[in-house]
């Protein structure tokens, strides 16, 4: 599906006195002018070079975009951002999702936890991926493959089909995200494991699952993950006197852990929450170090204020 904003009408019906590209804009500034988009008399885009495709979507099918261009200049062209190690180390976890190209056997010899799968789509167009892509056209994404090459390639892809705000791991692959990621985490024993440590572990006898906002719209995907869940509010009271009334509350305070841990009979799944996921983090991994080998959730990338109504509609 090409949104309307690229579609061949919505050109046809632009003045031929203006250079307008099926982006919607001034080529120059959104194709960088390299599908020659000078309206022709008929106000249709001319096709002498690129074979239709920039009538189609806005970008040329030429291969005139290169990764190294992206990293050392960018451009209208380019995705939003060419993401470093350093970068990814920090921020993994904080992207809407993450999408991992590589081809099954290298998925299948390790992958993050928290990412989609999509082989191939370096290579193909974007269309033959809505399966699992659709929706996400305005959501902050990440790609890698094994090196950056192909992660930079299927970028453009999504770019040509209308995605809006892709980042592009170049300085090597998933290998080196989670070598780099679990060395940063396991250097520093308080904080470990990490939260992006556990984006890519997932449930294990170290890390809670995370579950982000995105994912959920009622409190019947909460509530589903086992036959006795229990949504543990990790805020303070005194600062957050409201909440769910199906809650009960245990402050992130190691004693008030240990209690919370010791009152379990082993066949709950736990689910925590705060305000906008870093404490629900915080007591996860609190209840992980206090014993707890059971399910063990917590809701990121959003908390209290975009749950609440959800358990209001269910009583």
């Amino acid at each position: 599906i090409i949104p309307s904003y690229y579609s061949e009408a919505v050109v046809s019906t632009q003045s031929t006195g203006t250079r307008i590209s099926p982006c919607g804009a001034d080529c120059y500034t959104t194709c960088d002018n390299q599908c020659q988009c000078d309206l022709n008399k008929k106000g249709k885009i001319p096709l002498p070079i690129y074979a239709g495709n920039c009538q189609r979507t806005g970008f040329c099918e030429a291969d005139f975009l290169h990764l190294e261009d992206c990293v050392e200049e960018g451009g209208p062209s380019c995705p939003t951002s060419m993401v470093s190690l350093d970068e990814v180390v920090q921020d993994y976890y904080k992207y809407d999702y993450r999408v991992d190209v590589r081809t099954v056997q290298e998925w299948e010899e390790g992958h993050g936890n928290m990412s989609i799968h999509t082989p191939g789509l370096a290579a193909n167009k974007a269309d033959g991926y809505m399966d699992k892509l659709a929706g996400l056209e305005d959501a902050n994404i990440l790609l890698y493959c094994r090196s950056g090459g192909r992660a930079f390639s299927a970028a453009l892809n999504l770019l040509r089909y209308g995605f809006s705000n892709i980042n592009v791991f170049y300085q090597g692959g998933f290998p080196n995200i989670q070598a780099a990621i679990f060395e940063h985490s396991e250097s520093n024993k308080k904080e470990h494991p990490t939260k992006n440590y556990c984006y890519i572990e997932g449930m294990s006898e170290r890390c809670p699952q995370a579950l982000p906002l995105l994912d959920m719209s009622s409190a019947a995907d909460i509530m589903s993950l086992g036959s006795k869940v229990i949504l543990v509010d990790v805020r303070p009271r005194k600062s957050f006197p409201e909440q769910i009334e199906q809650a009960v509350r245990m402050p992130v305070k190691k004693h008030r852990v240990k209690k919370f841990v010791e009152g379990l009979t082993g066949d709950e799944t736990l689910v925590t929450y705060c305000m906008e996921g870093t404490y629900a983090y915080m007591g996860a991994r609190a209840i992980r170090k206090q014993g707890w080998t059971g399910p063990l959730y917590y809701i990121d990338k959003g908390g209290y204020p975009d749950i609440k109504d959800w358990f209001m509609d269910s009583e």
